[in-house]
């Protein structure tokens, strides 16, 4: 068997999706917001899976001093605060950036 594994890093979520032998895993379970509190579809579609953690989302300690990730986002504008666009709370990106598996030089011309 070939699998191979489809993933999407944006701004508020990480989406993974499935290849099986070439081909592309659908579903019929679709929801539009968030499962079973979001509207089912009943529509085949691509089965993705998302995570609430994409690169843009900020970090921040729990009133029990857990680390958390997410909900909120830097968003587009200003980012994270490795962009240098006035972003000031860690994210995803940041953390990537600090250790080592974002390369600064590689990214945005060199200017992240």
């Amino acid at each position: 068997m070939s699998y191979r594994i489809s993933v999407d890093t944006g701004g508020a979520a990480f989406d993974v999706g499935l290849v099986n032998e070439g081909q592309i895993s659908f579903t019929a379970e679709t929801w539009l917001g968030g499962k079973w509190v979001g509207h089912i579809t009943g529509i085949r579609s691509v089965d993705v899976k998302s995570i609430g953690a994409g690169g843009g989302s900020i970090a921040w300690i729990d009133a029990g001093g857990l680390l958390r990730v997410g909900p909120e986002s830097a968003g587009a504008d200003p980012g994270p605060a490795c962009y240098g666009r006035g972003g000031d709370l860690p994210t995803v990106t940041d953390a990537a950036t600090v250790l080592g598996y974002i390369d600064p030089d590689y990214f945005l011309g060199g200017r992240l």
